[in-house]
């Protein structure tokens, strides 16, 4: 039974697992790479994250606050690294030295390929035999810090899909998360987690196609603003893309509007620009990005959309559109998200067909 988690990472998600859990019963430590220190400055002297919203709410008073990983690793029963999918890979090449026989480590989220990432890592380090990985597919909430010791807490996530690599593990760590998150549903593999990863729809093409008012005007809400009628067209296509990649490797096809109304992000709607229009006081109160370095293109292009095409080419699926996409979001930012981003030989799926993927994704290394 799990009782003591580490969580990795004081940003938005990781305020919000930190205080929601706490206010459960766990025993929180809450760690921030010296680094973004600034991050946690906030709650340090008194060690209390206030949180509002749904859920638990009130004042959390966190077991430990810390910037020295060994001290935070030191007795904890679970992992949870919170961190956007580009620091993935720094946050396992930290845990390399700390690694102990037994460490779960749970990615929430494993974003898309993020569970890999790990893995590869910690194999070409000697300490991969020694841990059990897993991931969910998205954050258990919809969250924002309010200020540098307040977050608000807008969704608990109603579905979040679950996985472990290698797949070998999945019940045996499904039955260990699964009393801290009930919503967890268990899908075949880390690679179906991945694919059903909604910020691959959602956040990289209404982004490109609103880059010029965002510049302009300094200050967007994606949803409320961003995805019109017609940006909602563009999404829709990306999201058929992705239930084709989803299709030829076997996972259960699940689109964009089911998956929005399943998590709890939407209510039932014919269209995506009705979901997201009527997601009042989730999707519509969401402020940003107010400029192109935010992470709905810097994250979610080369380590969403980019991790998708090149998992397709593994299946013969043709993906114009967010090829598309990957292009202009690439000449925004000047650099070229198709050797940057998440590519197959940054997560140990290179060179392999669709079958050697499979059992791969089954078996680990």
């Amino acid at each position: 039974m799990v009782k003591k988690i580490c969580i990795m990472g004081a940003g938005n998600g990781g305020f919000a697992a930190a205080a929601d859990l706490t206010l459960r019963g766990y025993e929180i430590t809450l760690y921030e790479d010296e680094r973004f220190a600034e991050s946690i400055r906030g709650i340090r002297d008194d060690g209390i994250i206030h949180v509002d919203g749904v859920g638990p709410v009130g004042e959390a008073k966190i077991h430990k606050i810390t910037t020295d990983l060994a001290d935070a690793l030191s007795d904890v029963d679970l992992v949870m690294p919170i961190s956007p999918a580009y620091a993935q890979e720094a946050v396992a090449n930290s845990l390399v030295p700390h690694i102990k026989e037994g460490m779960v480590i749970c990615l929430t989220p494993g974003s898309c390929g993020g569970s890999l990432v790990y893995a590869k890592v910690f194999h070409e380090n000697g300490v991969y035999d020694k841990v059990k990985l897993c991931e969910m597919a998205t954050l258990p909430y919809a969250t924002r810090k309010i200020n540098d010791h307040t977050v608000r807490i807008l969704l608990e996530t109603k579905l979040l899909y679950f996985a472990a690599f290698p797949a070998k593990n999945n019940q045996e760590l499904f039955d260990l998360i699964k009393p801290i998150y009930p919503k967890l549903e268990l899908v075949t593999d880390v690679l179906e987690s991945a694919l059903n990863n909604g910020n691959i729809t959602s956040h990289p093409a209404p982004v490109v196609l609103n880059a010029g008012k965002i510049e302009y005007y300094g200050k967007h809400f994606h949803y409320k603003e961003g995805i019109t009628p017609s940006v909602a067209k563009v999404n829709w296509e990306v999201d058929k893309e992705r239930l084709a990649i989803c299709e030829a490797f076997g996972y259960k096809p699940v689109n964009a509007l089911d998956r929005l109304y399943l998590t709890g992000y939407t209510l039932q709607a014919d269209t995506l620009y009705d979901a997201y229009q009527g997601s009042e006081g989730i999707f519509l109160d969401i402020e940003g990005p107010n400029d192109l370095s935010g992470r709905y293109l810097t994250e979610d292009a080369p380590m969403s959309l980019i991790f998708c095409t090149d998992v397709a080419g593994i299946v013969d699926v043709d993906t114009p559109v967010m090829q598309a996409v990957g292009v202009l979001a690439s000449a925004l930012r000047s650099e070229n998200y198709f050797e940057t981003g998440r590519t197959l030989d940054k997560i140990g799926l290179e060179n392999k067909n669709r079958d050697e993927v499979l059992a791969f994704l089954q078996e680990g290394y």
